[in-house]
């Protein structure tokens, strides 16, 4: 053997054992975290089983490898088996509801003696467990399931939010009355929908949530006054919690809005145009103004009143025409968001069985930067294309 051919042999060698190295630590890394996750998923199950009033044994948590079967509950080896696949490419809220459905069958299990696999005993604990609608049913796969709960607008919604699309745009010009009454027209077009939703004799609403994580350990000031204006007008329940993030193994604040779809859609849209918009207007105040640290909170709760004003006078005529469409009476407004609000607080109960209030942030007027703030606020109109976010209601939400 020459020397050349030694030399070759001990570069194969070498590479062969880097190679190897690499995929020990590959391994040993997707190993961790599954580890964690099996960890989180038992604490989460311990929560649920508060949450609800329910005395589950604690099971073993699998985290398995498929990616069509994500979930299931052995009663023999008393295991619940979530799938990695899951974690990676679904939000932690699909991934919980995963959870409670095997929950579910853990239930029937123990309490039941495994009496049926989809049928009344297991519903009765779907019910007990707060599982949603989507992941009730037996005989599916879960991605179908994933799809049904993550479903498509109806048509008329679809229709609704392409009209609000296109009245934020001309919420982008500069003369302040056309701004104005883009707003008031989008505004004026939701009310209607909903007024229309109900008179058709839908009982029986498809209410879901949606959670925003900034991914945070707190919950910021204009964050939490911002939710008053998205339950005031957005048809939505608003209320903060924590969510776990499976990439990052942290557990951050989050916000969830609770409604249905076509309102989520429109009042994430609108929660991430305003805290952007907040946000860039606090950087040039400060800038312009040498503002403090102190000054921020005082700026952004007068944004926020501010944005809370222009919703108001949105209420101040009750016969103005808009495009040949006259606006709905205050009084009809109202009694729909009320209507709205207990349908939604239906969907609030069945996620946080145990919530007793929920409080938002106050406006207090204290300073230069709160009128500056307000004055900031009163200027702004939610269009489309703030920032990287700006895809537009049906583009950024639906796509």
């Amino acid at each position: 053997m020459n020397k050349n051919t030694k030399e070759n042999i001990n570069t194969l060698n070498d590479s062969k054992e880097i190679e190897d190295k690499t995929v020990i630590m590959e391994t040993k890394q997707i190993k961790n975290i599954e580890i964690r996750w099996a960890l989180q998923l038992s604490q989460e199950h311990k929560a649920i089983s508060w949450q609800y009033g329910v005395d589950l044994t604690t099971p073993t948590i699998n985290i398995s490898s498929g990616e069509k079967r994500l979930g299931w509950w052995s009663s023999k080896t008393k295991t619940i088996s979530i799938s990695s696949h899951l974690i990676k490419t679904e939000v932690w809220d699909l991934v919980l509801e995963v959870l409670k459905h095997e929950m579910a069958h853990q239930y029937v299990s123990e309490f039941y003696d495994n009496a049926d696999i989809h049928g009344k005993y297991f519903k009765l604990a779907c019910k007990k467990l707060g599982v949603h609608p989507a992941f009730v049913a037996g005989g599916k796969d879960y991605p179908e399931r994933l799809q049904n709960f993550k479903g498509e607008l109806p048509a008329d919604a679809q229709k609704m939010l392409r009209k609000v699309e296109k009245l934020m745009a001309l919420g982008q010009s500069s003369n302040e009355a056309e701004a104005q009454a883009a707003s008031r027209k989008a505004n004026y077009l939701l009310n209607k929908y909903n007024l229309q939703r109900i008179n058709t004799g839908d009982d029986n609403p498809d209410i879901k949530y949606l959670t925003i994580c900034h991914k945070k350990k707190r919950i910021e000031s204009i964050q939490r006054a911002l939710l008053s204006i998205l339950k005031n007008y957005y048809y939505v329940n608003c209320l903060t919690s924590h969510t776990y993030h499976a990439q990052d193994d942290t557990v951050y604040k989050s916000i969830v809005l609770v409604g249905k779809e076509e309102a989520l859609k429109v009042a994430e849209y609108a929660y991430h145009f305003l805290i952007d918009a907040g946000q860039t207007l606090w950087q040039n105040f400060k800038k312009q103004n040498n503002g403090k640290r102190g000054d921020k909170l005082s700026f952004d709760m007068g944004f926020i009143a501010g944005i809370e004003h222009n919703h108001k006078m949105m209420f101040e005529h009750t016969e103005i025409k808009i495009n040949s469409d006259i606006s709905l009476p205050v009084k009809t407004v109202r009694s729909l968001m009320e209507q709205n609000q207990r349908e939604n607080q239906v969907e609030v109960s069945r996620l946080f069985p145990r919530l007793r209030t929920i409080r938002y942030g106050r406006h207090q007027a204290s300073s230069g930067a709160f009128k500056e703030g307000f004055k900031n606020g009163k200027n702004t109109h939610i269009n489309k294309g703030m920032t990287s976010r700006g895809t537009g209601v049906f583009g950024l939400l639906v796509g």
